[in-house]
This record gives C-alpha cells, sequence and structure tokens, in this order.
C-alpha cells in the first residue's frame, strides 16, 4: 500500500486518469482536482476503510448496528474517507439537514466516533475527503453516462446518473468555498 505521504497524490492521479479516459471536458472537476492538489491535509495513519461506507451498505435495527456490506472498493487509506463518504450530500437522500447519511448530525456522529475509537475526528480533513469523494462520484457518474451514450451498457438509470455529475462538482466547489471562507 501506499505511503501516507503519497497516498492523496495517487488517489488525485487516478481521479485524472479516470477523467482524461472521459470523451468529454470537465473543467470544474479540473479546478477542484488543482485546489486539492494545493492544499493536501497530513495523513496520521494509513488504516483499512471499507470506500464505499453509506446508507444502504450497513444494517442497523433497534439494538444498534447489526452488518456492513459491499466491501469491494475497500482500500488502505486515511480514515477520514469513510467519514467523508457518509457526510456526502449525496447520500443524505433528500434530508439535507441530516449530514450523516441522511439521518445523522455531525457533532453526534464525530462524537460518538472518537468515543468508540479513540480518535480525533479533524473535521476539515472530513471536508477534503468529502470534496475528494464528491469528485470521486463526478467522474463516476460521468463514466456511467458515457457507458450508456456509447451504447456498451444502454440503460435509463445510468443515464439518469450521468446527469448528476454537475450537482457534485457544485457540491465539490461549495465545499472548497466553505472552508476557504473559514480560514
Amino acid at each position: 500500500f501506499q505511503a501516507k505521504e503519497k497516498y492523496i497524490l495517487s488517489c488525485i492521479h487516478e481521479l485524472r486518469n479516470s477523467l482524461d479516459q472521459l470523451p468529454e471536458a470537465h473543467p470544474a472537476i479540473e479546478l477542484v482536482l488543482n485546489w486539492m492538489e494545493s492544499h493536501q491535509p497530513t495523513i496520521d495513519q494509513i488504516v483499512l476503510v471499507h470506500g464505499d461506507f453509506r446508507t444502504g451498505n450497513f444494517m442497523i435495527n433497534p439494538n444498534g448496528l447489526q452488518g456492513i456490506l459491499d466491501f469491494e472498493f475497500a482500500h488502505w487509506g486515511d480514515r477520514h474517507e469513510d467519514i467523508a463518504w457518509l457526510c456526502m450530500r449525496d447520500w443524505r437522500f433528500g434530508k439535507l439537514n441530516k449530514e450523516v447519511g441522511g439521518f445523522g448530525d455531525r457533532i453526534d456522529f464525530y462524537e460518538a466516533y472518537e468515543t468508540e475509537s479513540k480518535i480525533k475526528v479533524d473535521p476539515k480533513k472530513v471536508t477534503y475527503w468529502e470534496i475528494m469523494g464528491n469528485i470521486r462520484w463526478a467522474i463516476g457518474s460521468a463514466q456511467q453516462a458515457e457507458r450508456h451514450l456509447s451504447g456498451k451498457d444502454k440503460g435509463i438509470e445510468l443515464a439518469a446518473i450521468g446527469r448528476r455529475t454537475a450537482e457534485m462538482e457544485w457540491e465539490a466547489m461549495r465545499l472548497i468555498e466553505d472552508l476557504e471562507n473559514a480560514i
């Protein structure tokens, strides 16, 4: 796995490679990738992350967490990635005021995380990874649209997901603006 000093750059490099394979330009994504390169946070430790930790990939009942599903994107990375992915606007399913998966408040989640793990959450690192998550999903949605448009895999779902690319581009830029204004 990657050394923690080079991990973020390798993530950005992978995103750039995926973006370069798309047939159309995405200047907003390029802008965000450039910002991410010049604003990399430090990583305290490389750990195993789920890679798709969000509502729909875990099971909860009145007794608490019962299981975690869908480990196809698991990898070694920064623990803030999973926290950020769960907090992304796209996984709130319309409940925008509940920033944690559409069901919880960030402050409560961070507090519970810190209590259970005994490790402090850095909200700025979470936001950085949330920005990266939006770019990752924006590129993924553009790739799905391309599968439909190219005729490789026709489907209304692929076409519909592709239209959401601009939403994630906007969200990434909004998060950057919020971070910059907070400084």
